[in-house]
């Protein structure tokens, strides 16, 4: 049987998977380690690495009716009316990135004051700007952002940005 991925309501992601482990569905959701700072002090949560969405194995013509009206289930993945199904190659690498977890495979940037960067998420995507300071614990960026013909400050994580081309810039 092919893997399928659905598509949940935000953070319905623990209720989806129980609902359908419940009515006989092979579920995986994977999940990985992400730092939470507050108050200065350093902790971890377990998240969905995907946020929205589980990887769920069944036979579509026979299960899709049950599948589809799971609460909290938003659809599944589909491209022009055909569910698209994962291959075991593309899991066994989620699989990878959820065991070495996400820190190992994705080296961080080092940002360095002055750094031309572009906001890739969140409510500021595509706005350009430079690095202003690193700030305490190197946990956040200030950038300063071209706004309207002015600078305005931004903190921001770094996951966030993007470098751009030392020539150019655009």
């Amino acid at each position: 049987m092919p893997w399928y991925a659905v598509q949940t309501k935000p953070r319905k992601e623990p209720s989806v998977q129980a609902a359908l482990s419940q009515a006989g569905i092979d579920v995986y959701c994977p999940r990985i380690r992400k730092p939470l700072v507050r108050a200065s002090r350093k902790s971890w949560r377990v998240l969905p690495l995907f946020p929205g969405y589980l990887f769920a194995r069944f036979e579509f013509v026979r299960d899709y009716p049950r599948v589809r009206w799971t609460p909290g289930l938003v659809r599944v993945v589909m491209s022009g009316g055909t569910p698209l199904a994962v291959t075991d190659t593309m899991l066994s690498l989620v699989r990878e990135i959820e065991r070495e977890g996400i820190r190992v495979l994705v080296r961080p940037v080092r940002w360095e004051p002055g750094t031309r960067v572009r906001v890739v998420q969140g409510p500021f995507t595509g706005f350009e700007g430079q690095v202003a300071v690193i700030l305490k614990g190197g946990n956040r960026v200030r950038i300063l952002l071209e706004l309207f013909r002015r600078q305005a400050a931004l903190d921001c994580d770094p996951g966030l940005l993007q470098p751009l081309a030392a020539a150019g810039g655009r």
